[in-house]
């Protein structure tokens, strides 16, 4: 009964913020506008400065407005592994894409790429691989869970800022040996656990306009992963911008109260 009542309570400050920040968005836009036609004004000699301004400002807020779609794509691929980014704005008007080896990010994020030699008798079309074990799946899944335990308290709010982003096509292909059948069986088991897991997540708290497609290909006869990732996702900047704060806002004053009732202790 306590909790429901909490919940009812935290649901309410949310819609307040909610509309508090509605209004603060609508005072800036309206500020932006003012402010390109005073600018308009003072440079009425040289009215291009307002037009200038007044375009920039009209295209800063159609930015915000329509939609920005997003593709993801990574694969692993022989000895080297490549993750590739696609954004179109203005419904394609603007676009461009970059390719990452994550090898190379890996190093510049402090991290160490180690490459794997293939296994004695491994396929040539099979080596490439890195080396995964049952240790590795079952740290991703209490990742995971902690993962989701830690959002909690702030479940209303994350799904407010979580479904501004609409996954229009999502594609996971994983393939992979323990080089033990019986190891590699059980392995299946908490990778199909992992996906389901993630799978459950994305339905949850993102918008979903289409089936997720996900697979697990054990292989018994060599040790190594592979794995290939499509994903589509398309969101609005100012929506997404608007739900990020108020999650923000709502996480900064959670902490201050904490700070204050230690304080108190």
């Amino acid at each position: 009964m306590k909790r429901k009542r909490l919940d009812k309570i935290i649901g309410n400050l949310e819609d307040v913020e909610e509309d508090r920040m509605k209004s603060l968005w609508g005072l800036l836009l309206a500020f932006a506008i003012l402010l390109a036609a005073l600018f308009a004004a003072l440079f009425k000699v040289m009215a291009w400065y307002g037009i200038v301004l007044l375009a920039l400002t009209l295209f800063l807020m159609l930015a915000l407005v329509l939609p920005v779609r997003i593709e993801v794509h990574y694969k692993r691929d022989g000895r080297d592994d490549r993750l590739h980014l696609g954004v179109r704005v203005l419904f394609g008007l603007i676009k461009f894409g970059y390719d990452v080896p994550t090898v190379a990010f890996m190093e510049r994020a402090g991290m160490i790429g180690i490459k794997k030699e293939p296994a004695k008798g491994m396929p040539k079309r099979k080596q490439g691989w890195v080396t995964i074990t049952v240790e590795k799946l079952q740290k991703i899944q209490r990742q995971i869970n902690q993962f989701r335990r830690r959002i909690g308290k702030y479940k209303r709010a994350m799904r407010k800022f979580t479904k501004t982003f609409h996954i229009e096509s999502f594609k996971w292909r994983t393939m992979f040996g323990t080089g033990d059948a019986a190891q590699t069986g059980y392995t299946t088991g908490l990778a199909w656990g992992i996906k389901g897991m993630l799978s459950s997540f994305i339905y949850r708290y993102l918008s979903v306009s289409t089936r997720l497609c996900y697979d697990v290909k054990p292989h018994f006869q060599a040790k190594g992963f592979r794995t290939e990732l499509s994903c589509i996702i398309r969101f609005r900047p100012g929506k997404a911008i608007f739900a990020g704060l108020t999650l923000v806002f709502l996480w900064l004053r959670e902490g201050a109260k904490w700070r204050n009732i230690r304080s108190k202790a």
